[in-house]
């Protein structure tokens, strides 16, 4: 697995980022540090020699994992010494290790501020943003960073999966890519490369990859079914099939797989061979949710109402952003003559893809039933607006020339 680490200004040494857990206190504080917080003024009348044993004594704790009590000597130091980038980073690291992320960024931007240079603090903010989750604002300073130390593996590790973290995958890709040719053998590495190029829509490139890791190791499960998707993502639905045939062959309880066959036999009407591997999948207790919503999908398409039902409510109860689930119910609904009920099911649709005319006209639909001819006249002339606009980009597909920009 990738790992990342937290540099110690000016020293070669470094600290995992996987931190370890925060030390019990000790029941019995020293002598030494009853004296340091009885007594005011600890840094600011401080000699450097007594400086120094505290700095020696707030590093021995953080090494021993007790990360409070060195918190709190490193704040002293701090105070006694504010323009010191090294103390600031130092205390950083340990808001960092305590989880206390925005502490940690405050603490990197004010030495920042004394040393704007710093490869060191510029990585440890950007890995302070990424560990609290916020990985658009990692990538500024990683980049930084990158900048000043270009053979840094792990910095641009970390930019690439920064911009992987925010959804721009063709930025990722290309990080990642760059960090492949370096590392061809990183695992890792070449399975964000390609998730990336797959979410990028980079088919082809993906499919190329793929097609390398599998000369290699050709009974990964996990690469059968990413080439898979990239067969998908070009429409190539029976290369697909053969390599998710494949990964189930190889691995046949490993979660995903038989959702991934049976979501491909699903898109070729072959609804017997589909409702077989959704049932498997549920059995092995995989991607539950995705299975049971795309059988009701199939007993919906059946005319099986009664046996839908069960399916889409349980799936909802397990996942309630499955668009597929929300549109059969409101099917359903609409079925029974339930017509509250199917709005709000499909409005929930709606929602979650405001692009899908199908949606809108059921809505329409369910809206008539009601009386509501004004709500349903909106719908249906949303499913007019969506069907032109499909038609055009069709057309501009079909043509090569890109679509034409929306005046402003």
């Amino acid at each position: 697995m990738l790992k990342c680490k937290l540099v110690k200004l000016g020293s070669s040494t470094s600290t995992g980022c996987s931190e370890r857990r925060v030390g019990e206190r000790h029941t019995a504080p020293c002598v030494f540090l009853i004296a340091v917080f009885f007594f005011a003024g600890i840094c600011a009348g401080a000699s450097q020699e007594e400086a120094g044993e505290l700095l020696r004594r707030a590093r021995h704790l953080e090494s021993q994992g007790h990360y409070e009590e060195a918190a709190r000597i490193y704040e002293d130091l701090v105070r006694g010494d504010p323009r010191s980038p090294q103390l600031l980073n130092d205390l950083g690291q340990i808001y960092a290790h305590m989880g206390k992320y925005a502490e940690a960024i405050d603490a990197y931007r004010k030495a920042l501020k004394l040393d704007p240079t710093s490869t060191s603090l510029l990585a440890n903010l950007g890995l302070a943003y990424f560990k609290s989750g916020d990985f658009r604002r990692a990538i500024q300073p990683f980049t930084q960073a990158a900048k000043n130390d270009p053979h840094n593996s792990r910095i641009r590790t970390l930019l690439a999966m920064s911009w992987y973290g925010v959804g721009d995958y063709a930025k990722a890709s290309t990080q990642f890519d760059e960090l492949a040719r370096i590392e061809p053998e990183n695992t890792t590495l070449l399975y964000l490369l390609g998730r990336s190029y797959i979410w990028s829509g980079q088919y082809e490139k993906a499919i190329q990859l793929f097609d390398r890791m599998l000369r290699h190791q050709p009974d990964s499960a996990a690469t059968h079914m990413l080439m898979g998707e990239a067969y998908d993502g070009l429409d190539r639905t029976d290369q697909a099939i053969k390599e998710f045939q494949a990964a189930a062959a190889v691995a046949p309880q490993y979660p995903g797989v038989h959702f991934g066959l049976g979501y491909l036999f699903w898109k070729k009407r072959r609804f017997d061979d589909a409702e077989q591997e959704f049932r498997q999948e549920v059995r092995i207790g995989g991607l539950v949710a995705q299975a049971e919503a795309y059988l009701g999908d199939i007993a919906v398409r059946r005319k099986q109402i009664d046996q839908a039902l069960p399916l889409l409510q349980q799936a909802l109860r397990l996942d309630p952003n499955l668009w597929v689930a929300h549109f059969n119910l409101g099917i359903v609904y609409t079925e029974q003559q339930r017509y509250e009920q199917a709005v709000v099911a499909l409005k929930q649709a709606v929602r979650l893809d405001p692009e899908r005319a199908d949606a809108h006209f059921r809505l329409a639909t369910a809206y008539r039933a009601m009386g509501r001819d004004v709500d349903a006249k909106v719908e249906l002339a949303e499913v007019q607006r969506l069907q032109s606009k499909k038609r055009e980009d069709l057309l501009h597909k079909i043509s090569g020339s890109p679509p034409v920009p929306p005046l402003e």
